[in-house]
């Protein structure tokens, strides 16, 4: 093998080590970004059941009312 052939060989493995590199990185990048709109995701869902459970809270403090009104209620 001659130095020219050396060459080539070793530019082209630097080459592909480089591609694969790169495809390496943007694989990389799309699962941040996946990540980062889960998150979103997961912090909306937070929000909802936040919000869910307290009127859920204020329905049974509803119901608890009603139930002790009804209980206080005298048949004349």
């Amino acid at each position: 093998m001659d130095i020219d052939e050396k060459n080539r060989i070793e530019t082209k493995k630097i080459r592909d080590l480089q591609e694969s590199f790169n495809n390496s990185l943007r694989i990389l990048e799309s699962h941040i970004a996946e990540s980062i709109t889960n998150k979103e995701k997961l912090d909306s869902i937070k929000k909802d059941l936040k919000e869910a459970n307290e009127k859920f809270i204020e329905a049974e403090r509803f119901l608890d009312d009603l139930k002790v009104n009804i209980e206080n209620i005298t048949i004349e």
